[in-house]
């Protein structure tokens, strides 16, 4: 089994978003199995005092998930580029978890299957469970090198020494098993304190088999300024889709108050919910640069360059193929 490529350079085989829309169907879907997290970053919605008003809160059904999986299957058309595990919340604090991996790969419905987690949660068991499960990729999102910060940052009291040993014992565990996945990727928000990032990259880059540092992001900020080039026209709902817990579907990965919902993957068929009626309205409204009709696009910082790495600034809502 040849090892996997860094997680760096899957970035570098992109399709071209502008020459390829409308999609058959997605390259990304996103499936949440936990809108609960045991950390309350201070830089993440999970922080904000309004969340229960947007945001249910529960584990994703394996009966329900099971659903959605077979229907994700039976989508005409080549395996979807990237299963992420991923979410509002922490995806291992639902103990199916695992388990969803697995039933996932033994289907090839997709090229690849990622998790992204803190990490605190890994576990000797469920390291095993998830090298079993044929998972290809972990993202163990890392949020300070000091205890105190960390602590100050997460609002929890995971030691950072333990969450460092969770994804040593994962690499150890799966390089015993001889076998090359999963790939483990070790990320960190920059920090203001270059020592800080530096001390990360050469700390993590033993721990994990890659470590990078990635730009904050302020989830559906409220303020009208932000740094960088802001784009009128935001790529994600045009080339993937996320699947809450209680299978409500958005079009955004940051859209954690939902005003991107277009339907319900447990109760509809998700293939028809793509290319559907409400999500060419929402289409439509992008192209047109009529964001500002959202209320979770309005201001959302994802489409700073750093983030939206698609450019469909100008293209022509005919691509859509309507009057």
């Amino acid at each position: 089994m040849a090892a996997p490529e860094k997680y760096s350079r899957l970035k570098l085989k992109r399709i071209n978003l502008r020459e390829a829309i409308p999609l058959p169907k997605p390259f990304t879907v996103l499936l949440e199995p936990s809108s609960i997290c045991n950390f309350k970053c201070t830089c993440c919605f999970q922080n904000d005092p309004d969340i229960r008003t947007y945001l249910p809160r529960g584990f994703m059904k394996f009966e329900d998930f099971r659903k959605i999986a077979d229907d994700l299957e039976s989508w005409e058309g080549p395996p979807f580029k990237v299963i992420r595990i991923i979410g509002f919340g922490e995806p291992l604090l639902n103990p199916e978890t695992p388990r969803m991996v697995d039933y996932l790969k033994r289907r090839n419905v997709a090229e690849r299957i990622e998790i992204t987690t803190n990490a605190s949660l890994i576990t000797p068991a469920v390291s095993r469970r998830l090298i079993e499960s044929g998972l290809d990729y972990i993202r163990c999102s890392i949020y300070a090198m000091n205890q105190k910060r960390h602590e100050s940052l997460t609002q929890s009291h995971i030691l950072i020494k333990k969450i460092e040993q969770n994804i040593l014992t994962l690499k150890e565990m799966r390089n015993t098993t001889g076998v090359p996945h999963p790939f483990i990727y070790a990320k960190m928000l920059e920090s203001q304190d270059a020592r800080e990032n530096t001390f990360f990259l050469d700390r993590y880059s033993s721990i994990a088999d890659e470590a990078a540092l990635e730009k904050p992001h302020q989830w559906l900020s409220h303020h009208t300024g932000s740094a960088g080039n802001v784009r009128s026209v935001c790529p994600q709902p045009f080339k993937m889709l996320s699947i809450h817990f209680n299978g409500d579907v958005i079009l955004c990965d940051p859209d954690w108050k939902g005003n991107t919902c277009v339907g319900n993957a447990i109760s509809e068929n998700i293939a028809s919910l793509w290319g559907g009626e409400k999500m060419r309205s929402f289409w439509r409204m992008q192209l047109e640069n009529r964001r500002g009709e959202n209320r979770s696009c309005r201001n959302c910082s994802f489409l700073v360059d750093e983030y939206a790495i698609d450019d469909l600034e100008g293209v022509s809502p005919h691509v859509l193929g309507e009057e």
